[in-house]
């Protein structure tokens, strides 16, 4: 049918640029965080890309479920402002059979979201924290930024390099400071480098420079100028693999009885189910008065919208709580947007008959 092959391609396009104006600004929010991460030393400046793309990868099932949402209101909204919609009704349309075209194209995008969500969002989080780990266990050397004050992760060292050269790995005019059983060290440098000893020991080597050493308050400090010196770094102890559900594969989940369990894949579940209601729900809330140019469809569209996810989190959180069966939990928030799909499609089909019967 032609009104299919024409909505369908219309609510591809409009769908693929909300979809790219929404990951634009997302990436833009959260590596204004990761930068900030950075500046505060929690997070090193080669971990930004990748911590980036895990990152937006959780979320982007549900930027998908708003794109899609919004792909295919905003075309129907634009056939009822240009009439177009009057034209296919008066050819003998029905608003209902609007669904099966509508269903065509977001089934197939819910299944990509029910992929991420099922599959890759645990692999994503599961690599995230891998990598964060290793970052946590190397030495200290990789928290040297050029301009930068940066704390050690015990908190007993303070470093700061004036500049570094990316290609050798040696900073220049270098300032440390240690603390260690109650003495205060200093160390100023004209440049230092890493070195890795075969054995697998790991040093910083400070390069024409001196250290102070001495106890705060009093007077009795002691000046050692030398030619190197050489500081070893030990790794940082990590912990055992985290067990969380957001990392849990989907097959771990199913056979885990426990409420964190049973809320994590009510939420993973529920997204790609929310994105199919959302879609057919879009048809009845697209309708635009022509006589007044303007209609409150997408303003009650925007609060449906808060309102289904509002209700998915707290499905969610009760569940983990054990305050709500998991099977309620699941069926509740959906089926209550369904009576609403369906509350909706009946004012909508009614009031139109209502206008017909008026001309």
């Amino acid at each position: 049918m032609i009104y299919r092959r024409a909505l369908t391609r219309e609510m591809g396009l409009a769908t693929g640029a909300v979809l790219t104006v929404l990951i634009a600004i997302a990436m833009v929010v959260l590596f204004i965080r990761l930068l900030g991460d950075v500046a505060r030393g929690e997070l090193a400046n080669e971990a930004v890309l990748a911590f980036l793309g895990f990152s937006l990868l959780y979320f982007l099932p549900v930027l998908m479920t708003i794109a899609l949402f919004a792909g295919v209101l905003l075309p129907l909204s634009r056939m009822w402002r240009d009439s177009e919609m009057v034209i296919w009704f008066s050819a003998g349309l029905s608003l209902t059979q609007w669904i099966r075209p509508v269903l065509l194209f977001a089934v197939p995008f819910s299944l990509v979201i029910l992929l991420l969500s099922l599959v890759l969002n645990p692999w994503a989080q599961a690599k995230k924290y891998e990598y964060r780990q290793e970052l946590r266990s190397r030495s200290e050397s990789s928290l040297v930024a050029p301009g930068l004050f940066a704390e050690s992760s015990a908190g007993q060292r303070v470093y700061y390099v004036e500049s570094l050269n990316p290609l050798t790995g040696i900073v220049r005019n270098v300032f440390m400071q240690s603390r260690i059983d109650g003495q205060l060290g200093l160390v100023v440098a004209r440049e230092g480098d890493h070195t890795e000893m075969p054995d697998g020991s790991r040093y910083l080597v400070f390069k024409d420079g001196r250290r102070y050493e001495g106890i705060p308050g009093q007077l009795d400090y002691r000046i050692v100028q030398f030619e190197r010196y050489w500081m070893r770094l030990d790794p940082v102890a990590v912990g055992g693999k985290e067990t969380g559900v957001r990392q849990a594969p989907v097959s771990e989940l199913i056979q885990d009885t426990s409420p964190q369990a049973r809320a994590e894949l009510l939420w993973r579940l529920g997204v790609p189910l929310s994105a199919i209601v959302l879609a057919v729900m879009a048809i009845p809330l697209s309708f635009v008065n022509t006589r007044a140019r303007r209609s409150y469809g997408l303003i009650v569209a925007l609060l449906l919208y808060f309102i289904y996810n509002n209700l998915l989190s707290l499905s969610q959180a009760w569940v983990a709580q054990s305050k709500l069966n998991p099977w309620a939990g699941m069926l509740t928030s959906h089926l209550l947007m369904l009576l609403a799909v369906f509350v909706l499609f009946y004012l909508r089909t009614r009031l139109r008959a209502f206008s017909w019967r008026r001309t």
